[in-house]
């Protein structure tokens, strides 16, 4: 006859291990994205970047998660000399992420009309469409939204401004109804004061 298999001692270790580690991976995970673009302002930046040619350096780069939206609107919420516009453009944000980037070579002839072009077909690829574009001697300036988005306002917007020297990306997740509330007051309030 055959003895009884003895039970297989698993070692606790791995686990105790792995739940001590996990903490800290997740938390240099979320410190290493907050550093990088979104993907959508990333392929804008590679565009025109490509587009207008030479080497474009990192200034900054950060990305800001929905969650530390969250946590900011909650620390502004005890600041009560705060300008309202402040507050309301905090409310109407959700998450955005933002680069700027310096051309370090000896003259830039900065994005020209091509540059539209290029930037189009390759967001395009991407499921944006250019709501704004305007380009003259060394100022650039693309406005895309999503382009499923139709007559509904977008929730998502992805700019970028270049001036020949200085490129800034930035890609915008929003609530739609609080930012054109925003809008709206700010329309209010300047026509008010131009008829003073």
């Amino acid at each position: 006859m055959n003895a009884p298999a003895t039970p297989r001692r698993h070692s606790a270790w791995p686990w105790i291990v792995g739940l001590i580690l996990a903490p800290f991976v997740i938390l240099g995970s979320a410190v290493a994205s907050a550093f990088r673009l979104d993907a959508d302002a990333a392929a804008l930046r590679r565009q025109i970047a490509a587009a207008a040619g030479g080497h474009w350096g990192t200034q900054v780069q950060f990305s800001v998660p929905a969650g530390a939206v969250g946590l900011a609107r909650a620390a502004t919420a005890c600041i009560h000399d705060l300008p309202s516009e402040a507050r309301d453009g905090l409310a109407a944000l959700e998450s955005a992420s933002v680069g700027v980037y310096a051309w370090t070579g000896a003259d830039a002839a900065g994005p020209g009309r091509h540059t539209i072009a290029d930037a189009d077909r390759g967001m395009a690829r991407r499921g944006w469409t250019r709501i704004v574009g305007v380009v003259d001697d060394r100022n650039t300036v693309l406005i895309y939204a999503p382009a499923d988005a139709g007559t509904a306002r977008p929730d998502r917007l992805c700019l970028a401004v270049c001036d020949g020297r200085q490129l800034v990306v930035v890609a915008a997740r929003f609530d739609g109804r609080a930012l054109a509330r925003l809008i709206g007051r700010e329309i209010e309030t300047h026509a008010r004061l131009a008829r003073l």
